[in-house]
């Protein structure tokens, strides 16, 4: 929680840290199956873990999802980190904080169920949310924007409001999850945590000047953050590159890598919310045009306003002429304008479109049909989260760093397609037919591959954790190096498949036929291999 970006940036739904060496929570009610995130110098690491208390009413498979943030000593040998530098890892102090958050009740924001101390720190646990963080999407245009700051805003209004008052501290893209499923709803996840006095630690573009120079945060700070942050999406600039947006006096310049249509409202209010002053950023949204109505006194030093803005309009439209020449002349336009359509109405042209003409419309109409479309939107961008894409066709297309979380592809076609680092998470691609295609280090995390066709495909370094395939052929299917754990194979064909230093820590090979699979260094803790026919031809009891 608002640590540095220390490894490429990622989000709690596909990215994973190399290094298998997880943390046995199991004394404490839950089931560490992968890390999400970490930062090696501050110690902080992200992972994802089955709650083993919270058992679903038909089967142990039903046990929910959360994520469990660890604090754990850092290493002062091989860590940047001095001493003196390191911060505090009493527990004691961080349990205020810590309550104050499981007091937290917004459908937008995912609960804090609990926390425990350890012998390395303490871990902090709340609910999984599924989606996409904004990192994965990158850019997104002003409309989506005002969209994103709406929402996030909503949620800062009532934290700012509580009293006494939560600041987030770790607003960033990778923060601001999107679920598809639900109408496009976003949700605010990962907040910083601090005892008091130490809050000097952020991801490095992000972090709001006052906070460098440990002065007190207050709700401002958190406007500054997701300030930078929606600038970041509309220019494009990943989170690792978000401290190259600063010049010397730490006032961000991004006007030169926006679009040239941008709206000149939305830059002077992205401008007050970046205000490297906090008592001049923005804070009262009545009156979006005057900014010194939207300024917080420079005097006050200790009182800050309760709310933040919620009801954002970009006014894309010119302002009003105020020479009166001007008015006439486009009075006079209007009106010859006018006239021309009362003559071709009461005087209609005798000729028809030609053929070619009527061909050449059917033809726009069509492709703008088609860019509307899923199937348009996937070629085109080549992501597309929640699309339905049943029975179509792919065959040898080239979609490498595809991105289609919670799509559904049902018998669609990708023979021989590059699907390389494509991302399948939650993804059903039951009776897809992916033979022969090249999905080296594609991620398909909780996927439903079921019956998929999957013969001869290159999944070399692919991320299948919790993936269904049950029922799949998998002949001569390159797994070599895959994570696949807790993945379901039941019934499946894996007749000379490629499992060399795969993790199948937990999966289930059920009945599965494993006949000429070399395990080489492959991880089988806790693997089902009943009734599954194993490498040498026997039968597993």
């Amino acid at each position: 929680m608002n640590e540095p970006d220390n490894s490429s940036p990622g989000n709690e739904s596909v990215h994973r840290v190399s290094g298998n060496d997880l943390p046995d929570l199991t004394i404490y009610g839950y089931q560490v199956s992968e890390r999400l995130s970490q930062c090696k110098d501050l110690g902080r690491i992200t992972y994802l873990a089955r709650d083993l208390q919270h058992v679903g009413r038909t089967s142990e498979k039903e046990h929910r999802l959360v994520v469990i943030k660890e604090w754990r000593i850092p290493d002062l040998e091989k860590s940047k980190l001095s001493e003196s530098q390191t911060p505090s890892l009493d527990y004691a102090n961080y349990l205020p904080e810590i309550e104050r958050l499981q007091q937290l009740d917004l459908p937008s924001i995912p609960r804090y169920l609990t926390s425990f101390s350890t012998p390395t720190g303490f871990c902090v646990v709340r609910e999984y949310q599924s989606g996409v963080s904004l990192a994965e999407l990158g850019t997104l245009p002003a409309s989506d924007i005002k969209l994103v700051a709406d929402a996030v805003l909503k949620i800062l209004k009532y934290l700012h409001q509580l009293a006494p008052v939560v600041i987030h501290q770790n607003i960033k893209p990778e923060n601001i999850i999107v679920n598809t499923e639900t109408e496009l709803a976003i949700y605010l996840i990962d907040f910083g945590l601090h005892p008091q006095g130490d809050a000097s630690t952020g991801t490095p573009g992000f972090i709001p000047p006052e906070q460098l120079f440990n002065l007190e945060l207050t709700p401002t700070s958190d406007i500054y953050s997701l300030g930078i942050s929606l600038i970041c999406l509309l220019t494009g600039t990943s989170t690792g590159r978000a401290q190259s947006l600063l010049d010397n006096n730490y006032r961000p310049q991004f006007k030169h890598l926006l679009p040239a249509n941008t709206d000149p409202k939305m830059i002077m209010w992205l401008e007050t919310m970046i205000e490297p002053n906090r008592y001049q950023r923005f804070i009262n949204p009545d009156s979006f045009g005057d900014t010194a109505q939207q300024r917080v006194p420079h005097h006050k030093t200790k009182s800050f306003p309760k709310h933040v803005p919620v009801d954002i309009e970009f006014d894309f439209a010119e302002s009003t002429p105020k020479i009166k020449w001007i008015r006439w002349t486009i009075a006079i336009s209007v009106l010859l304008g006018l006239c021309l359509l009362a003559i071709q109405f009461f005087f209609p042209a005798s000729e028809e479109l030609s053929p070619a003409q009527i061909a050449k419309n059917q033809s726009i109409a069509e492709k703008a049909e088609f860019e509307a479309s899923d199937r348009g939107r996937l070629v085109k961008e080549k992501r597309c989260a929640s699309c339905s894409l049943d029975r179509q066709s792919f065959a040898k297309a080239e979609l490498t760093g595809l991105n289609v979380p919670q799509s559904s592809f049902i018998g669609t076609n990708f023979s021989g397609a590059n699907l390389t680092l494509a991302i399948f998470r939650d993804a059903d691609l039951s009776g897809a037919n992916l033979s022969k295609a090249t999905l080296h280090q594609a991620a398909f995390y909780g996927a439903k591959l079921i019956g998929t066709n999957l013969a001869g495909a290159d999944l070399r370094d692919a991320k299948l954790v919790y993936a269904k395939l049950k029922g799949s052929s998998l002949k001569n299917v390159n797994l070599a190096r895959a994570d696949l754990k807790f993945a379901e194979f039941q019934q499946a064909d894996l007749t000379n498949a490629n499992l060399t230093g795969a993790d199948l820590s937990n999966a289930d090979m059920s009945y599965a036929n494993l006949t000429g699979v070399p395990l080489t260094g492959a991880k089988l803790d806790g693997v089902i291999f009943t009734g599954a026919k194993m490498p040498n031809g026997s039968i597993h009891p």
